[in-house]
């Protein structure tokens, strides 16, 4: 589904642009090399390091990683591992796209191509529009061919569909609004698709956006409530073990200056609606970062309007939840991704890589990357940059070819894809200035570091030691972001000393049972 540029920029949006884009600082790193890059980052020096390092303690800027110095009294020295246990999901299990991929009855080629790299880079999830003018065009006529042809594929491929329902039809909202619709003739719909794919598909979102004029024109509060409530009881009704999800949330809600975030319409549907939390099973939101441009790790604060970094967005959505009676719901992340137009196709895969850790770090249920293919129309440059997601080069303009963000992807997969969040190694050793490092363990004893330098310049590095955690043994091995080998050393010398820059690197070593 295509959607015109001003899903990113409404007009009040445009006034905070012009003042964040006059303070950026310029990023020329030469070997980005995206389409139309022309001064490849848009983002600014965050001064603050605004992703959970709050601890730019001024007192170890240099040496706080310095645990294996050439002390002996290894029994004095803090253990920055410490309390730290692999738990919750394996990162594949989060893996997840948001597709566009057809729906028709014929055999498609970009379709096919698509659920084959999904295979391959161990995507889990596959997100797609159920658009009810499709599926019921008039009342109680239903075409679900096209439907089945795609569920049926992607099951066959070990890919659980996830199925956001959408779109009005005119014949039970005449004037296009979603507003017009009666909650019982939407839950006719709800219940008769479900119960046709309950044995394939369990997650159902109910609307895409629907905080946004762009799919519900105009945002009613009241009346998503309504349409919510109805999917739930319906849903719930053909299959009881489904998942609901509250929309996917745009983090360009037009109430932009609510004081309670960019996630405000959560707390606006719960005043309309006290009792919502009984009507979901889960929050879904699309955390862009400001503007699709800056990394996950930057926050943007012009005073009067404040958009978090990845990991807070995270932590805010959860907090409008836990003040409404539900904060123990799973948030999904059923969009998010970078455009590669001004950024560049290297900075788009560091961030790829980058995002899926920040997010599982801070809890995120699953994270569908937008989406799989480039679609711009044609192969010079053009706006909007809606068109410059993709993992793969539009394949309308000839064979797909691959692009650094899917090697990302199947390096996120190569290295952590059964492993489980441990902990944030970084902020235990309190690195400040940039400097991640969060770890992660698999069933087998492999612990797997991911460590990076988060600045407006990919290549800016930082060097810093890493510790090894305790009972490491053997062999450990760095790899890049793609997972092929850089470097190893003996894991007796109980640390690394690393050259961190913007592109993800994966430190590995085997930790003896009982460490």
């Amino acid at each position: 589904m295509k959607r015109p540029f001003s899903r990113l920029v409404f007009g009040s949006i445009w006034l905070l642009t012009m003042l964040f884009l006059a303070g950026c600082a310029g990023d020329d790193d030469d070997d980005d090399s995206g389409a139309g890059e022309t001064d490849d980052d848009a983002s600014p020096v965050d001064d603050d390091d605004d992703d959970n390092d709050d601890d730019n303690d001024d007192d170890n800027d240099d040496d706080n990683d310095n645990d294996n110095d050439d002390d002996n009294d290894d029994d004095t020295t803090p253990n920055p591992y410490e309390g730290m246990a692999p738990s919750g999901i394996a990162i594949d299990e989060m893996l997840a796209i948001a597709s566009h991929m057809s729906y028709d009855v014929e055999d498609d080629y970009a379709r096919n191509f698509e659920i084959a790299r999904d295979v391959e880079a161990g995507v889990s999830y596959s997100r797609r529009g159920f658009y009810w003018n499709h599926i019921e065009p008039s009342d109680n006529v239903w075409d679900f061919a096209g439907y089945d042809v795609m569920v049926g594929l992607l099951t066959e491929a070990g890919i659980e569909p996830t199925a956001f329902l959408t779109h009005s039809v005119g014949w039970a909202a005449p004037g296009g609004s979603p507003n017009e619709i009666d909650p019982a003739v939407w839950a006719d719909f709800a219940a008769t698709t479900a119960a046709r794919y309950a044995d394939q598909i369990e997650r159902w979102e109910i609307w895409n956006e629907a905080n946004t004029s762009m799919f519900w024109d105009p945002p009613s509060p009241e009346h998503y409530g309504d349409l919510l409530k109805a999917s739930y009881t319906a849903i719930h009704a053909n299959d009881e073990s489904a998942t609901v999800i509250f929309t996917g949330l745009s983090g360009f809600d037009p109430n932009l200056l609510d004081p309670r975030g960019i996630w405000n319409f959560i707390a606006r549907v719960a005043e309309a609606h006290p009792d919502i939390c009984d009507y979901m099973d889960a929050l879904a939101i699309h955390p862009y970062t400001f503007l699709q441009q800056p990394g996950p790790e930057l926050t943007v604060d012009l005073t009067i309007y404040h958009y978090p970094n990845l990991r807070d967005s995270i932590a805010e959505a959860r907090g409008l939840l836990e003040d409404i009676g539900c904060g123990d719901l799973p948030i999904h992340l059923t969009e998010v991704g970078w455009p590669d137009f001004f950024i560049g196709e290297d900075r788009q895969a560091a961030y790829l890589a980058r995002g899926v850790m920040l997010a599982r770090s801070a809890g995120a249920a699953s994270y569908y990357w937008y989406t799989f293919f480039n679609e711009n129309d044609a192969a010079d440059i053009d706006l909007p940059t809606e068109d410059w997601f993709g993992l793969y080069t539009n394949p309308e303009l000839g064979e797909p070819q691959v692009k650094p963000s899917f090697e990302a992807l199947m390096g996120v997969h190569l290295m952590l894809g059964g492993s489980r969040y441990a902990g944030d190694l970084g902020a235990a050793l309190a690195w400040g200035d940039d400097n991640y490092a969060l770890a992660f363990a698999d069933d087998g004893g492999n612990w797997t570091l991911g460590i990076w330098h988060a600045a407006p310049k990919l290549d800016e590095e930082a060097t810093v030691t890493v510790p090894l955690p305790p009972g490491a043994t053997g062999t450990w091995i760095l790899y890049d972001q793609n997972g092929e080998t850089v470097t190893q050393g003996d894991a007796a010398d109980g640390a690394v000393e690393a050259t961190l820059n913007g592109r993800v690197q994966y430190l590995r070593v085997a930790v003896s049972p009982g460490r």
